[in-house]
């Protein structure tokens, strides 16, 4: 009886519905090389779990049951995972690599490239094996090129695309000028605790039990850098938020005498009073993503009028500290060049945001932007004449069917006079008019991106805009060249010590603009 028959296991061939074994005394099958028919009781030869002489066997005798199973074959949902036999055109396809000059061939050799120097690995990397097989796998048509092609090819190809150009003023320390000697005992009292954490990890383990109990947030201790000021103010800012938790932990060791005294906790509060509002300023001065030297004029007045102007609520540290800061920076601001100081001077008449309001003397400034701006205008106005007559000249070699002459319309006829007249003004007399005109205009709101309004705008103020794309580039701070010495030294590693000066350079723009 076709009841008593067992299915095969794990039987994936549609064809199995059809089709059973006979069982043994364990319910399992007795000869898995000889099927047996569920509609007619046949036995089918079926070794190896080969279906053909299942199918030959439906379709000679059960001709409806092999329809049924042909259609639904046919339309059965392909599985995600199920692989399909390709035509012989996308096999030949598939087995083609893609030409040199190709598109997809370009596309895939960009990716590569971009991965060398975004991630600063050696170019060594492109003939590992590993590598090539990890490529051959996400596209099998794609022909990886060699290290070579890649140094001497790939690389200044994208350096060269890419390109583009790129005063830096810092601000000064000033703790060690002012209430030295309480100052330094501070400051060595969280240097001390610092190492006593980062060196025990049991201090650490109850540190943060501490502030679990007390409720403070689970930061870690702050260490200060010799050459940044502003990581001393972190340091304090971080020691005067946990102090609670540290004096805890602290107080149960036995082995330890430091803590944080009350004289300590006034010294480091009038210090963090003074430098917070400062280190605010010289972290957002920092950024290379927007635009900052413009805002050099507009903090320093800040600075010295509002941020650190006297308080009755001052401490004498604080005072004193306030008054030795804007000392320096008058100092500091003084002793620039020249130049140093118009760079700052034109940029925030440049930026939209401030215009000529943080300057006494704007009329000096316009008078040198606008020498600047008829400069690079002429120049702009040269290279366009050279190309016209290049094009000229390859158009003279041409020759052109003469076009028939058009009969005159009624709007030709009577066309005015004045609609024929153009104005046309020297270089000079329309950078004069765009710096008046934009003089004129209201400031943009402080949040608004300046280099956003001067693209919206180029059309308007085309000589002026060429101006403000050369200044609002500049970085206020040191902060941008330092990141890219320490990108320089990722690329410049124990492995890749041979690499050719002009071939760092390259590596180290294209990881920094990519």
């Amino acid at each position: 009886m076709a009841d008593d028959l067992v299915s095969k296991r794990n039987a994936k061939a549609p064809v199995w519905q059809y089709f059973g074994f006979k069982p043994n005394a364990k319910r399992e099958p007795e000869n898995v090389n000889e099927a047996i028919c569920k509609l007619c009781l046949t036995k089918v030869a079926a070794s190896g779990g080969n279906t053909t002489n299942l199918y030959t066997h439906l379709q000679a005798h059960h001709k409806n049951e092999a329809a049924k199973l042909g259609n639904a074959v046919k339309n059965r949902p392909q599985k995600p995972d199920e692989q399909v036999q390709p035509s012989i055109s996308d096999a030949f396809k598939r087995c083609t690599k893609y030409k040199r000059d190709s598109v997809r061939w370009n596309k895939c050799t960009d990716a590569v490239t971009k991965y060398l120097c975004k991630e600063m690995v050696s170019f060594n990397t492109v003939e590992k094996q590993s590598f090539k097989d990890l490529v051959t796998t996400l596209d099998s048509q794609y022909e990886l090129p060699g290290r070579t092609y890649f140094s001497k090819t790939a690389v200044p190809r994208a350096y060269n695309r890419i390109r583009g150009h790129n005063l830096n003023l810092a601000l000064s320390n000033t703790i060690e000028k002012t209430e030295k000697a309480r100052t330094d005992r501070a400051l060595s009292v969280c240097r001390t605790i610092n190492g006593m954490f980062s060196h025990s990890w049991k201090r650490r383990r109850e540190l943060q039990k501490a502030q679990v109990h007390l409720g403070l947030p689970e930061h870690s201790l702050v260490t200060d850098c010799a050459t940044r000021w502003g990581s001393k103010q972190k340091m304090i800012d971080r020691m005067l938020e946990q102090r609670t938790a540290i004096n805890r932990v602290l107080a149960e060791d036995r082995k330890v005498n430091v803590s944080i005294t009350w004289q300590d906790e006034d010294v480091l509060q009038s210090l963090n009073k003074a430098l917070k509002p400062v280190s605010e300023f010289t972290d957002i001065l920092s950024g290379e993503n927007y635009v900052t030297a413009s805002s050099l004029l507009p903090v320093l007045r800040l600075i010295k009028e509002d941020t650190l102007a006297p308080s009755d609520d001052d401490s004498q540290l604080t005072a004193n500290l306030k008054a030795g800061i804007v000392s320096i920076l008058d100092e500091k601001y003084k002793a620039l060049p020249e130049a140093s100081q118009q760079l700052m001077r034109k940029t925030t008449f440049l930026d939209p945001r401030y215009k000529g309001d943080y300057d006494s003397n704007v009329e000096e400034i316009k008078k040198m932007i606008e020498e600047e701006a008829v400069i690079l205008g002429r120049k702009a106005q040269s290279v366009h004449s050279m190309r016209e007559e290049g094009e000229q000249n390859e158009e003279a070699d041409i020759v052109v069917d003469p076009q028939p002459k058009r009969k005159k319309t009624l709007a030709s006829l009577l066309k005015r006079k004045s609609d024929t007249v153009t104005v046309n003004l020297t270089i000079p007399e329309m950078v004069v008019s765009e710096i008046s005109t934009y003089a004129q205009e209201s400031p943009i709101h402080a949040e608004q991106d300046p280099l956003a309004w001067w693209k919206e705008n180029q059309s308007r103020f085309p000589l002026l805009a060429k101006v403000a794309k050369k200044y609002l580039c500049v970085c206020a701070t040191s902060c941008a060249s330092e990141r890219v010495f320490s990108t320089m030294g990722n690329i410049v590693s124990p492995t890749r010590s041979h690499l050719k000066p002009e071939m760092v350079n390259m590596l180290g723009f294209l990881a920094k603009n990519m």
